[in-house]
């Protein structure tokens, strides 16, 4: 009889997961602020990158850290998954947020 394997399972949707889409879609409503606020601009759309590129690494390290506090060190973090979640809740936003 084969003995289960210690390594926990994380759920498909953790917290980090959910927390990700919803700095996401709070993120892109800043970048569809930012480009209103400049009527669509390159001064508008530099702004938004770096705002979305600085936003997206803070959240990425943010949960690395914590990841690391509460994991062994063993255990990669899965940052991939995080900033997939990220992007996409962020594209959602601003893709809804066109029609409203």
């Amino acid at each position: 009889m084969s003995k289960p394997s210690a390594r926990s399972v994380v759920p498909y949707l953790s917290n980090k997961m959910l927390a990700c889409a919803f700095v996401g879609g709070l993120m892109g409503q800043m970048v569809m602020g930012i480009s209103a606020h400049h009527n669509g601009s390159i001064l508008g759309l530099t702004l938004a990158l770096v705002f979305v590129l600085s936003g997206g690494a803070s959240m990425a390290l943010f949960l690395n850290h914590r990841h690391v506090e509460r994991r062994p060190r063993t255990e990669p973090a899965p940052i991939q998954q995080w900033l997939l979640t990220l992007g996409a809740a962020m594209m959602v936003s601003i893709w809804y947020g066109r029609f409203l």
